[in-house]
């Protein structure tokens, strides 16, 4: 299931999104993927790694940003995140 997860990432979004060895900080330009590298790696380790969602930590600067990447992580995972 992990290539679901890496199609349509170019080689350092899929770098960051399989990052194993503990946290990780995405810091990037504007318009570089950092909200889908988050999403895609929330994603990743919820289905692949069996990570629960109540044991992760997305950290964006506005509520607007939190929910839409709430949302599209729980569309790729086909399963509510408030947990």
């Amino acid at each position: 299931m992990a290539d679901e997860f890496l199609k349509d990432l170019n080689d350092q979004q899929k770098a960051a999104v399989l990052h194993s060895g503990g946290p990780a900080v995405v810091l990037a330009g504007a318009g570089s993927g950092k909200t889908r590298v988050i999403i895609h790696r929330l994603a990743l380790l919820i289905s692949d790694r069996g990570v629960r969602p109540s044991q992760l930590l997305a950290m964006t600067f506005t509520n607007k940003a939190a929910q839409e990447m709430r949302t599209r992580a729980a569309l790729m995972v086909d399963r509510s995140l408030r947990d």
